[in-house]
């Protein structure tokens, strides 16, 4: 065997005329040659099929400023439409004599001054662009695309960050080049790109911005015009950073005096201009879910760029249910109205599935056309959430092996110098955990949250899905008596995992999302709680307000999967003590607005001077929170939660449970319920003459000995598990709460009281 040490490859020693040739071959042109060429044929390849592919595009103006301007559409889910974009309007083109000069040279200033002297791209820029790559960590952050490259892009491509569609501007930007005119070209751009608000081209942008035509366009207002089309969703002067738009407009002069489009004293004048922008256009929003739709609309916008939404046709499916928002808004209307007289202007509700994460009522308000607060969503504002924040410092105690029975102090207490009130000024000595949850009391509940620790209570907030506590030197003791601001949305949340036995979904918006060519970009299933994300690293749990993905996965928005924040067994003893309603009665009476006709757990929630009431409740299926009050925190005239929220809530509840099969709260197998006496909370034996239904966990049952289950043969005591509770007539907290009629498919709401029993609860947390 001869080896070739120029190859590095054997070729046997013979007469073969063949071998012989290829071995001179290659000696002349290496192997890795035909590595290279291949790859040259390839883009070669890639280049003629991307001509032959758009050619037939390019034949016509019409086609290049092809606006693709089919907007966005939401749908429920059940593909009923609840929000459209702006729609297509009819594509007027002005010629580029009717457009003043000041706005075609301002963007060539910001946008390419090399316009026209190149052949439809820069190979300046192109160089620029793969400089700063090489030196970022964001591939293809700087794109270096002339004029005709972006008109290239918005007209026929995909806004695709990568190599191959670099490329295929390229050809394609060349191509129109040859074919037509810079004055048309540049015609075709000012006619067709997107400046943010639903305005595309320039006629559009002059009318929606400034209500007037582009000829009467000042040298100020065509330099912000043409500062817009590099971020129009986050430069949009209404909705983004109307700041940072001023100084890119300030910058737009600055390059155009720079190349003497205009002189030094037009470019200071025109930078102290004062800007009037008009009244900002409306979303053509379906008035039934204004608030849930913008919120998903945002989280679109902010997720894929606004352009690229519009353009390629985004059409969505939502979690919301129409029907359901429709009767909850209506609902929450009433009550507010009702109110008005009590100095009640505002509410706002969500409703989530627990089980799959699905939000499927969302209104932000009580009427979203009122000019004064309808705009502002309450479900995702800072409020403190007085009473209803207590199931969590409660809960916390029950994972630490606190029960039901144990013994709490309601007596006039200094903790350091704070000292809470109950809402009537009344002390009731010793009560149990739950006697003092079950009736909101302030005193032992803070007694409660000094043993459990407020760090504890925040870490099992936190992991619960609440986010907005972050800085803890702030709490004291008053944590738990609403002393912290948190959202109506993530605190019914987190009651959410309460109803799911301990485990958090986190929160899903959008079922499925396809674009115009009914391309599948996203989706999730809720039977299985997974996303799936198509075309790329797709995610709709990544961006919201604003926020990176560390601190979205805080937020619980998005993902797959569930997590066990809480065992099942003080999940249950929780949702036990907020069913009961006869535990409950003492302060707000017997079928209150907290018992639905179906096994229902609920807690209400005061602030001091009557600034907040809420109310927030479950079902196995479904957990819904409700708040009224006014937005500029005022005062309201001694509205509580049981009076002013807990009504929405059962109306809101009965009307989505309506005609679905009753479910009881699943009894872990770690839980028994046993009679105990209500005298000594021990197990109750025969001549106990007031027993209840209580729950423990198997370890913690009472082990006390009733006599008439003493044996002639007393060596041996009996085991808890030998005892036999006496049966009782009371409610169990896993069963139909007390006088709960018996549901059917057109079961009506539970009455509700005009006025509660007694004074319901009220937050007393002193000034700091």
């Amino acid at each position: 065997m001869d080896q070739d040490n120029h190859t590095g490859y054997n070729y046997p020693v013979n007469n073969d005329i063949w071998l012989k040739l290829r071995r001179i071959f290659f000696r002349i042109i290496p192997y890795w040659s035909w590595i290279v060429i291949a790859t040259i044929i390839l883009i070669l390849a890639f280049g003629v099929y991307t001509y032959f592919s758009y050619v037939g595009d390019l034949a016509t103006t019409a086609s290049l400023m092809n606006r693709n301007n089919v907007g966005l559409v939401l749908y429920d889910r059940n593909k009923k439409p609840i929000f459209k974009s702006e729609g297509v309007k009819d594509f007027e083109p002005i010629p580029l004599s009717e457009i003043p000069q000041n706005v075609k040279n301002a963007t060539i200033a910001i946008e390419d001054k090399e316009f026209y002297e190149h052949p439809g791209f820069s190979v300046r820029a192109i160089i620029r662009s793969v400089l700063n790559n090489i030196l970022t960590t964001s591939p293809t952050r700087y794109g270096g695309s002339t004029i005709t490259q972006q008109l290239i892009k918005n007209a026929l491509l995909t806004p695709e960050k990568s190599v191959q569609r670099k490329y295929q501007e390229l050809i394609l930007a060349y191509e129109v080049e040859r074919r037509y005119s810079k004055d048309a070209i540049l015609e075709m751009y000012l006619n067709s790109i997107y400046y943010g608000s639903g305005a595309y081209g320039i006629k559009e942008a002059s009318e929606v911005y400034f209500k007037k035509q582009p000829s009467n366009l000042s040298l100020s207002e065509s330099a912000l015009l043409a500062s817009l089309p590099q971020a129009p969703s986050r430069l949009n002067p209404y909705t983004g950073d109307k700041e940072r738009l001023l100084l890119r407009k300030n910058t737009v002069l600055e390059e155009m005096q720079k190349l003497k489009y205009i002189t030094l004293e037009e470019k200071n004048q025109a930078q102290k201009d004062e800007i009037n922008f008009a009244t900002p256009p409306s979303d053509q929003t379906n008035k039934l879910a204004p608030h849930f739709s913008l919120f998903v609309r945002d989280l679109l916008y902010k997720e894929y760029g606004e352009d690229t939404v519009i353009r390629s046709g985004f059409r969505v499916k939502t979690t919301l249910d129409i029907s359901w928002q429709k009767a909850a808004v209506d609902i929450l209307a009433d009550q507010v109205k009702r109110l008005a007289s009590q100095n009640v202007s505002n509410g706002a509700l969500v409703t989530i599935d627990p089980n799959t994460g699905e939000v499927l009522v969302l209104a932000g308000s009580a009427d979203y056309d009122n000019e004064v607060f309808g705009k502002y969503d309450v479900v995702f504002a800072k409020r403190q959430p007085g009473s209803s924040f207590k199931p969590i410092v409660y809960t916390r105690a029950f994972m630490e092996s606190y029960k039901t029975t144990d013994i709490l102090h309601d007596q006039p207490t200094d903790f350091a110098g704070y000292k809470p009130k109950n809402y009537d000024n009344k002390f009731r000595g010793d009560v149990t955990i739950r006697r003092a949850l079950s009736n909101s009391l302030n005193v032992p509940s803070v007694e409660l949250l000094q043993k459990v620790g407020i760090q504890n209570a925040l870490d099992l907030a936190e992991s619960m899905g609440i986010t907005t506590l972050g800085d803890r030197s702030r709490f004291g003791l008053s944590l738990v008596l609403g002393g912290g601001e948190v959202e109506l949305f993530e605190l019914t949340r987190a009651y959410g995992v309460l109803a799911n036995e301990g485990k958090l979904v986190p929160s899903h918006f959008i079922l499925e999302i396809t674009d115009k060519f009914d391309n599948q970009i996203y989706s999730y299933d809720p039977e299985t709680q997974t996303e799936e994300k198509q075309n790329g690293n797709i995610s709709l749990g990544n961006i919201i307000n604003g926020l990176n993905n560390d601190e979205l996965k805080k937020k619980r928005i998005g993902g797959s999967g569930e997590s066990q924040i809480i065992d099942n067994a003080s999940s249950f003893i929780t949702t036990s003590i907020l069913s009961d309603d006869r535990a409950r009665s003492e302060i707000f009476g017997s079928g209150s607005a907290l018992l639905l006709s179906r096994p229902a757990a609920a807690k209400t929630g005061t602030t001091d001077d009557y600034r907040d009431a809420w109310t927030i409740g479950y079902t196995p299926s479904y957990v819904t929170g409700v708040w009224i009050g006014n937005n500029d925190n005022s005062p309201m005239g001694r509205v509580a939660g049981s009076i002013g929220a807990a009504p929405i809530w059962n109306r809101v509840m009965e009307s989505i449970h309506r005609g679905k099969t009753v479910r009881n709260f699943r009894k872990p197998s770690s839980i028994i319920e046993v009679a105990v006496c209500a005298d000594n909370y021990q197990l109750a034996c025969n001549d106990c003459p007031n027993k209840y239904t209580e729950v423990f966990r198997i370890s913690d049952v009472p082990k006390n000995i009733c006599p008439e289950n003493i044996t002639p043969s007393p060596s041996v005591s009996p085991t808890p598990e030998e005892i036999k509770p006496s049966p009782t007539n009371e409610p169990s907290p896993t069963e139909k709460p007390a006088n709960t009629p018996s549901p059917s498919a057109t079961s009506m709401p539970t009455p509700i009281p005009s006025t509660p029993t007694v004074t319901p609860d009220i937050i007393i947390i002193p000034s700091t």
